[in-house]
């Protein structure tokens, strides 16, 4: 999981970037944190990057483009993050929450509160979005499942193909990333491919339509639990 920390008080994004350690037990494989001084120096940086965070923890007093202006355009471009507004005025929340903020976090901060917070909003992320995880170079990339059109396995490497266009190998099994998926949203086709039911245009026989275009083909061997998955995720929509 990715999580952006945005203060201008070097102290404070210390301090916040410890508790976020703590919630994750120090299990640095399964988290990621940059931290930035100033809303713009977060914002150049989606620009190169966009999406690459899960959640971010953004102070509201800042210089520049402040934290509720950072918010509006981190919210604008993705309506999945988890935005956590910290701040040592609690009158501002009317506005926080205007960009759909999950929680607020008063300073200074209180440890145990802070760190209920922040374990709140990692189950959040993990259960009702549903995140994919995986490490490859020693980074750690996390990708809400609706970004996510397919899955194939090549050898000993996965490659994740995501609804904007990109692709992302690493080492791994499909056996492993279908446990990550697993549930009405995503079906497997092949011995080598999972898919993303809501990725899906045209659906035949044997073969299977992106919204994208791309066509892949569904095997003999999963060609009756496909199409009997297919018929109870239409069925649920």
């Amino acid at each position: 999981m990715n999580i952006a920390i945005c203060d201008d008080d070097r102290v404070m994004s210390g301090q916040i970037e410890n508790l976020v350690n703590q919630v994750f037990h120090g299990e640095t494989d399964k988290f990621n944190t940059e931290v930035f001084f100033s809303g713009d120096n977060l914002l150049a940086f989606l620009v190169t990057r966009p999406n690459y965070f899960q959640m971010y923890l953004l102070d509201i007093e800042m210089e520049g483009t402040d934290g509720l202006e950072t918010a509006a355009k981190i919210r604008k471009a993705d309506p999945d993050a988890v935005i956590i507004f910290m701040t040592s005025h609690a009158e501002l929340m009317s506005e926080a929450f205007e960009v759909l903020a999950f929680q607020f976090i008063v300073k200074p901060f209180e440890h145990e509160k802070t760190l209920g917070i922040l374990s709140s909003a990692v189950r959040y992320l993990q259960k009702r979005k549903g995140v994919f995880q995986f490490v490859s170079q020693k980074k750690i990339y996390t990708f809400f499942l609706n970004q996510i059109s397919y899955i194939e396995s090549s050898g000993r490497k996965i490659c994740l193909h995501t609804t904007d266009g990109e692709t992302y190998d690493y080492y791994g099994t499909l056996k492993d990333a279908r446990e990550q998926v697993k549930g009405l949203l995503f079906a497997q086709i092949h011995n080598s491919i999972i898919i993303n039911l809501e990725s899906l245009n045209t659906v035949e026989s044997n073969f299977v339509y992106l919204k994208n275009g791309e066509k892949l083909p569904i095997s003999k061997k999963f060609h009756a639990s496909f199409h009997e998955q297919f018929q109870q995720f239409v069925l649920s929509r």
